[in-house]
């Protein structure tokens, strides 16, 4: 448009365009969610610090090494593995790009890791997530947020990022019915029903909100500036609209409504939500596939381990071998 100013370009990508590895960096992880990249981005990163390597100068035995480290360090095999994902993922990503000619992750064996993706996965029990429902007042802005947002999460069981997420394109409704857009894991995208009561508990907070949001504006906002001094600190210009509440804003009100409620609150996570919304889900139901869909797990073997981590594998002739054995009741 004429008149209009493009910005000058910033250090860290004037000097990306001399290096061809530093540019895939800032590449390699676009479209995943914020959450996905900072981690990764950090993990590999720490890494390339501890070899104090050029990434194009990283061989297996490198990889390795840091393997070993990690697993030295008494880091979970869960947690070691994902590091060495991160990893692999951006070397993956510049062999697609031409590059690199191999993954140096790709040489070094794993078969030692015992990895089961779902190994912390806890749910909330019920009658806990119920006395956390009754403890938030509903009659307060943040309240009614506060609600809305733990409701959406049990009954859709989505991620923390796509619930907090959420703008009011996000949302339309159709012959009275109510959709919402999710994004899946991978960047895809899919609409799903967005039930009642769950509709219901986001008009009444943007009743209470006086907000009518539209477009691009957050569905869920902070109700305090908590950034305003750090602003005037740095001399950063205010932002434009309502800002959008960040997943550590629902984990610290989640927490501080679990206390509350007389439950600990170093029990209670975003993600046990989304446990009990799949058992809900599957109890209710009775059909895994029903509810691979409904999480949108890309295979039902993966839904299969994922509701037996939650509820445990039952033992069936339990009674049979203690009789047998000549003990218990």
């Amino acid at each position: 448009m004429k008149g209009e100013i493009i910005p000058s370009e910033p250090d860290h990508l004037a000097r990306a365009r001399s290096d061809p590895y530093q540019a895939a960096m800032l590449t390699w992880l676009q479209g995943e969610a914020d959450g996905t990249r900072r981690a990764s981005g950090a993990h590999l990163g720490t890494f390339l610090n501890a070899t104090e390597k050029h990434p194009g100068e990283i061989e297996p035995l490198d990889v390795a090494r840091w393997k070993e480290h990690l697993k030295r360090r008494g880091l979970a095999d869960a947690t070691v593995a994902l590091r060495l994902s991160a990893i692999s993922s951006y070397y993956g990503y510049l062999v697609k790009q031409g590059l690199h000619d191999r993954n140096p992750v790709a040489a070094v064996g794993r078969d030692d890791l015992d990895v089961n993706p779902y190994e912390r996965a806890r749910k909330l029990p019920l009658a806990a997530f119920r006395r956390i429902l009754q403890a938030i007042p509903d009659d307060t802005e943040m309240g009614a947020r506060d609600r809305a947002l733990l409701l959406f999460y049990v009954m859709c069981a989505r991620r923390r990022a796509e619930v907090v997420g959420l703008r009011a394109h996000d949302l339309r409704i159709d012959a009275g019915k109510v959709t919402y857009r999710a994004r899946l894991k991978g960047g895809a995208r899919k609409w799903k029903e967005l039930h009642p009561p769950v509709w219901e508990a986001i008009r009444q907070y943007l009743d209470l909100a006086g907000r009518d949001p539209t477009g691009d504006d957050p569905i869920f906002t902070a109700t305090t500036n908590a950034g305003q001094y750090l602003r005037e600190y740095y001399g950063t210009p205010q932002p434009e609209g309502p800002t959008p509440l960040t997943g550590e804003a629902v984990a610290h009100a989640l927490n501080r409504h679990a206390a509350d409620a007389g439950l600990d609150p170093e029990a209670v996570t975003l993600h046990s939500l989304r446990h009990l919304g799949a058992e809900l889900y599957h109890e209710a139901s009775g059909d895994l596939r029903e509810t691979q869909a409904f999480l949108d797990h890309q295979r039902s073997d993966t839904t299969e381990i994922y509701l037996k981590q939650l509820t445990g594998e039952d033992h069936h002739h339990w009674q049979a071998m203690a009789n047998a054995l000549g003990v218990g009741v």
